[in-house]
């Protein structure tokens, strides 16, 4: 068994463990992605694809998930919507490993097992696939149960319904939905008391005939309205990437600076982006634009952006 086969397996035992502990599947999650990460950084060292600095950041630990789905998808290892979703699935397992809670499913996490086992080429085994479905007992094993236990506590339907019941009552109370005092029973009846009262004058008014006018003429209402002046929405400034130097895509950073972070969509020649409505920056020797690109903001060299419209 290889080491990537491994982790994966290692993935569908944590998720049928698991039950509804979300320490676990998220444990699950990082099994599967890290499972993922070594089977992309092994066929990307086979690719000729890639460039001497970029198999010593394979080699050396150190490339970040952006640069690898990139190169995944420049290589044929990911599709353009594969490359998404891994990128989505890193977020998420970067915030649980830096301590914010799980929120996922076992049916979520599974699916997300299979997805990388398919990438990796091995399909696991029934057994594996059926750690996320949930298990009915059969007639064999309702038949050990006790009748007098049975009989002495109501029917398992009526059980579930009446949990289901307490942990959506729990939700909506953590929520802030269902206050726990009894004010606000308090109140709302209040509201309604008052509500009636309204509706009663609003009644009474409509019962009583208006005075006619002094010219014996019926009344008039002004019913003029006077529009506002209407707004000029500016027209979104595009530009183009264009400059980029041979081997590799350009990056957007979280600062103007060519030692800051960089955002995860890679930039390719000739890609649109959006000029957004902050000054440039000159840091580096290098003006900076501030712009917008699949979701990300970042700031982008000038030089490397052809700026107009369309």
């Amino acid at each position: 068994m290889t080491r990537i086969e491994e982790k994966v397996r290692r993935g569908f035992d944590l998720v049928r463990r698991a039950g509804e502990d979300s320490d676990l599947l998220g444990a699950a999650l990082l099994a599967f992605h890290s499972a993922l990460s070594d089977y992309l950084d092994a066929e990307l060292r086979r690719s000729p694809l890639l460039s001497d600095a970029e198999r010593r950041a394979i080699d050396e630990g150190t490339m970040t998930w952006a640069m690898r789905a990139a190169l995944a998808q420049r290589a044929g290892l990911l599709t353009e919507k594969q490359r998404d979703r891994v990128l989505e699935i890193n977020r998420v397992r970067a915030g649980f490993a830096h301590g914010e809670g799980f929120a996922g499913t076992a049916r979520s996490v599974a699916a997300y097992g299979e997805f990388v086992a398919e990438l990796c080429g091995f399909t696991p085994s029934a057994s594996t696939r059926s750690a996320a479905t949930p298990r009915t007992p059969t007639g064999a094993h309702r038949a050990t149960i006790d009748p007098t236990e049975t009989a002495a506590r109501p029917s398992s339907a009526t059980a579930a319904s009446g949990l289901r019941a307490r942990a959506e009552e729990r939700k909506a109370r953590r929520a802030g939905l269902i206050p726990e005092s009894g004010s606000f029973r308090v109140a709302l009846a209040a509201v309604a008391v008052l509500f009636l009262i309204v509706l009663a004058v609003i009644g009474m008014q409509q019962l009583t005939p208006a005075p006619p006018s002094i010219a014996g003429a019926p009344p008039t209402t002004l019913a003029a309205s006077i529009a506002p002046p209407p707004t000029n929405t500016p027209t979104p400034r595009k530009a183009r990437i264009v400059n980029l130097p041979p081997g590799g895509p350009g990056w957007l950073r979280t600062t103007p600076s060519f030692r800051a972070p960089t955002q995860p969509i890679p930039l390719s020649e000739g890609l649109e982006v959006t000029l957004l409505d902050r000054d440039p920056v000159d840091a580096e020797g290098t003006r900076w634009r501030f712009v917008s690109v699949g979701g990300y903001d970042g700031w982008c060299p000038e030089h490397n952006l052809a700026l107009g419209n369309g």
